[in-house]
């Protein structure tokens, strides 16, 4: 049995110090850039830089996060920023993109490296690459069973690599790090932490056309983890560390939970028996909520996962009204849940309608005991449902939390003096700082030492005091106390870098660029069926790949993986690569290296955004897919970068077909009917009446199509321009019709036979709810 380290989030200053006195081993932070949590509060440089000196006087590790994904143009700021945390001594970064792990091993190599969850790492073959490359430790995917991580474990011990998982908090319903959804509805990418969550939306639920009837309209929608009474199973998994989600949480939030696994990791430590007690479970639930669920780790998969009813915090529900007493404007309460307090916020729910109030009075109790009569609205009627949510109780033990005395701060032993050459000089230990100019001269009023002392002592909001001070100045010289007050900050910024780690930071080194040279790319197209693999050749597609089950024999196919395969998967699903194969196109990290002898492709689940991450996935792959999030201006900045490189992959765009914004575990279908057949063709509508068409797959999985097609039509001139090899058409789940007239109308383009304005007009017609540009005009939102 292994005790992980406990990881808590620190959206803000304030919540940094709730993690740190609730007992945190460690907390993850963002910078105001390049961090996927844009929403957050955040840190500035500054403030980054106070934030370790603080959590480091409690022996609490701060990890940053830098894990967005990167663009050829962010790469002088980023290195500029993975230097400046390596010299404020960060215990770790967290990363997404496999550009910026390969920048960090170049400028800042002792830095230690965490993969972050939005990398998608689910399998051993990902643990494996992340070692390869330096990374010390991998954060999972939260959608892996328990078995899988066991197996993971044993790996990643082989490997070198420690492992985090996710234990509490919010649950994003797709994988991370494979989510376009709102990136394509709004521009706000979560792969930039601009997300605006629209599984957090309502929609319906389509099945042949159909409205079918559902229990809620939040389809999408998590419920929130809560692996606490799970605790001792997770500590025989062997991983190194659990974490909380909430970032964008409120510093009571942060206490609350915090306190509530530290207190249970210690029991589990002392070797003395764990209860999960209702208290505790109470004081999680009111913290923050939307129903709480043990997650794919522990089983829960279809209506289990999801609360359909309501997508944000819900309080806890305490009974059911059984009685009126109207002319005292009381109700009487058949308690069920945790008995409401004096202080409580409570609401009474019935039929869609809401009553909310205080209460103000201490509720009396009945002889039987599981029935309270409090004060309530005039309309509440019986049946009513009582829910809490504010606990006053809860409240108060974060309160306490917040409140926990700084009795950490660092002493501080310093010496004041004036140096042979007249500057003022302050000292303490190693630390020695000096005024630029000389002490002058007291034409009028000198300095006196009180006042030197007085702006000495000063130590603001740093977790600095000064114990001791030693004055060798006599007070008769003079110097501006802008000069003095200078001083003093230059001198508690060198006192609070002065136990940093030594690390070796190296200087950023422009790669350059090059004119890519012109080509005529080769039309690629996507099929998952044996006659629409046969549809594109006999069209003149100069590739096809083919994502499906059987063999095709007769023609040159490129095999596509699935994005996903969890690791009791891989035996089975590598087996069955063909060996007529041409070829085989993957879209997980680390899957490449798994095969042997046969050409790789890397597909868009790779998210290729720099030349960086081309580079280090073309070392396995001939060919690579550019994210689907990058604007043409981007793209032909990533070919210029690309161009300089020596032996660079084949770089493919695709240009028509409905974009694939979600994959998820969660079987939307069984969800709101059961398991069933999957037959029917299944979409959700949301309330501006666009349709997502819904796939499920081999795997029971889910994939969310985007309601418009890309159409990149008019730009294949421009993307031929800078270099692209290939340009593919996401034909799967469509006709044979389709494919053939799709191919034909971009084979024409790509030579120079057709106008693609003309040719426009056509794709309107077969195209599935219309044609987009997709981000290639304007690219993606940050914040």
């Amino acid at each position: 049995m292994v005790i992980p380290e406990l990881l808590s989030p620190a959206g803000s200053p304030d919540a940094l110090k709730a993690a740190v006195y609730a007992g945190s081993d460690a907390v993850y932070l963002g910078g105001k850039l390049f961090g996927a949590r844009q929403y957050a509060a955040n840190f500035s440089n500054d403030e980054l830089k106070n934030a370790v000196i603080f959590a480091h006087q409690y022996g609490v590790k701060v990890y940053v996060t830098v894990n967005t994904l990167a663009y050829d143009d962010d790469m002088p700021a980023i290195a500029e920023y993975l230097r400046f945390l390596s010299d404020i001594g960060v215990d770790a970064i967290l990363v997404q993109d496999v550009g910026v792990l390969s920048l960090a091993r170049e400028i800042v190599p002792d830095l230690p490296l965490h993969a972050s969850t939005q990398m998608t790492i689910h399998n051993a073959a990902g643990i494996r690459f992340a070692a390869e490359h330096g990374v010390s430790r991998v954060v999972l995917a939260r959608e892996l069973p328990f078995d899988d991580v066991k197996k993971i474990a044993e790996a990643a011990n082989e490997a070198g690599v420690e492992l985090e998982i996710f234990v509490h908090g919010a649950i994003c319903y797709a994988y991370s790090g494979q989510c376009l959804f709102s990136s394509v509805i709004g521009g706000r990418s979560g792969n930039q932490g601009a997300c605006a969550q629209p599984c957090r939306k309502p929609y319906t639920l389509l099945a042949d056309g159909e409205t079918v009837p559902t229990q809620g309209d939040y389809l999408l929608s998590p419920r929130d983890l809560c692996l606490y009474p799970y605790l001792e199973e997770i500590c025989s998994l062997g991983v190194a560390a659990v974490k909380i989600e909430g970032r964008m949480k409120t510093p009571e939030y942060v206490g609350i939970v915090t306190d509530a696994y530290r207190r249970a990791l210690d029991t589990i430590a002392a070797g003395e028996e764990f209860v999960v007690e209702n208290e505790t479970m109470e004081d999680l639930a009111f913290a923050f909520n939307r129903g709480f669920t043990k997650g794919y780790l522990f089983g829960d998969k279809w209506g289990t996962f999801i609360n359909a009813k309501k997508p944000d915090n819900r309080g806890v529900f305490a009974g059911y009204v059984s009685g009126l007493d109207e002319s005292r404007g009381k109700v009487i309460v058949k308690i069920e849940g945790p008995v409401p307090d004096t202080g409580d916020g409570l609401v009474f729910k019935i039929a869609g309608r809401e009553s909310g109030f205080a209460l103000n009075k201490e509720p009396y109790i009945f002889p039987e005991g599981d029935a309270y009569k409090i004060p309530a609205p005039a309309d509440v009627v019986l049946g009513s449902e009582l829910w809490i949510t504010r606990r006053m109780k809860t409240e108060r033990k974060a309160a306490a939390i917040l409140a926990k005395p700084s009795s950490g701060r660092i002493p501080l032993d310093i010496t004041v003096s004036v140096d042979k050459s007249g500057r003022l000089t302050v000292s303490s230990g190693s630390v020695e700082v000096k005024t630029e100019m000389p002490m002058l001269e007291a034409l009028n009023k000198p300095v006196s030492k009180e006042s030197v002392e007085t702006q000495m002592r000063k130590t603001g909001g740093t977790p600095f005091y000064v114990r001791n001070l030693s004055m060798k100045y006599d007070g008769t010289m003079f110097l501006p106390m802008s000069v003095i007050t200078d001083l003093r900050r230059r001198f508690l910024d060198e006192a609070a870098l002065a136990g940093k780690p030594a690390r070796t930071t190296r200087p950023y080194q422009e790669k350059g660029s090059a004119v890519p040279e012109r080509i005529v790319p080769i039309v690629q197209v996507y099929t998952d069926s044996v006659i629409g693999a046969k549809a594109a050749h006999s069209a003149g597609a100069g590739q096809v790949v083919y994502e499906g089950v059987e063999e095709i024999y007769d023609l040159p196919i490129i095999y596509k993986l699935p994005r996903i395969v969890l690791e009791h998967e891989v035996p089975e699903t590598f087996s069955k690569i063909p060996a007529s194969a041409a070829g085989v196109m993957v879209d997980g990290v680390g899957a490449a290296e798994l095969i042997k002898g046969i050409p790789k492709y890397g597909g868009s689940g790779l998210n290729i955004t720099n030349a960086r991450s081309a580079m280090t996935y073309g070392k396995s792959c001939r060919q690579v897919c550019l994210s689907p999030e990058l604007s043409g201006k981007q793209i032909r900045t990533l070919m210029e970068q690309l161009s300089a490189y020596a032996h660079p992959p084949k770089t493919e765009v695709i240009v028509q077909g409905s974009l694939e914004v979600m994959i998820t575990e969660n079987c939307i279908p069984a969800t709101a009917q059961g398991c069933r057949s999957c037959s029917q063709s299944w979409a959700l509508k949301d309330k501006t009446n666009r349709i997502f068409r819904v796939r499920t797959d081999p795997q029971c999985r889910t994939h969310i199509l985007n309601s418009s097609e890309t159409c990149l039509i008019e730009y294949v001139g421009k993307l031929a321009a800078a270099g692209v090899s290939v340009i593919s058409i996401d034909a799967r789940g469509r006709s044979p019709e389709y494919i053939r007239r799709m191919t034909a109308i971009y084979s024409a383009v790509a030579s120079g036979d057709g106008d693609p304005k003309e040719l426009k007009e056509q794709i309107k017609d077969i195209a599935s709810g219309g044609i987009t540009a997709g981000h290639y005009l304007r690219g993606v939102v940050r914040e």
